[in-house]
């Protein structure tokens, strides 16, 4: 099997076909770490075996992350006309920005997540950061969810914002004497 998932700062792939692969492959991989480390819990091993575990997962959870965040700046980098793909050979067939990314496993949907991770790029450091922290395993719905927060409560500033102007207009007005 080609693609190992070794951590410990990983040279992630550069093109968009194996980046995907390394994504899918890595959940795999992620999904199973998850599977033994709640069989440790049912089983009550031994703590340093819980903490070994973890350790492989949260590293495994880091460089899948980083992949899906440079899988994420490709995608969005693709031409979305027809036919304007110049990252495959045989582009005499002009494929679409999602038939393209339906052969390498993603649907519209996913990479939207996938772009949504790589513009916010100082979120999934800190999610990184904060699931240490708490000695879980960062997820990308964890990420997406801290996103979501941070879109919000800079919607709400803007709000505040536009309503402190127009009282700051309203303010400013000329008063009108009537005699």
């Amino acid at each position: 099997m080609g693609m190992t998932l070794t951590t410990q700062n990983t040279q992630l792939p550069a093109t968009m076909d194996d980046l995907a692969k390394f994504v899918l492959i890595g959940r795999d991989r992620m999904a199973a770490v998850r599977a033994e480390i709640t069989a440790i819990n049912r089983l009550g091993l031994a703590q340093e075996v819980r903490e070994q575990k973890l350790a492989e997962a949260q590293q495994i959870s880091e460089v899948v992350l980083d992949a899906e965040v440079k899988l994420g700046q490709l995608i969005a980098a693709m031409p979305t006309a027809q036919g304007a793909r110049t990252d495959v050979e045989h582009s005499n067939n002009a494929v679409t920005k999602f038939e393209a990314l339906k052969e390498i496993g993603f649907d519209k949907m996913q990479a939207n997540r996938l772009e949504t991770l790589a513009k916010h790029p100082e979120v999934v450091a800190q999610a990184k950061v904060e699931a240490r922290e708490n000695d879980d395993i960062v997820s990308r719905s964890f990420v997406l969810e801290k996103i979501k927060a941070k879109q919000k409560a800079e919607q709400i500033e803007q709000a505040k914002e536009s309503i402190a102007a127009q009282a700051r207009e309203f303010d400013h007005r000329p008063v009108i004497h009537i005699a």
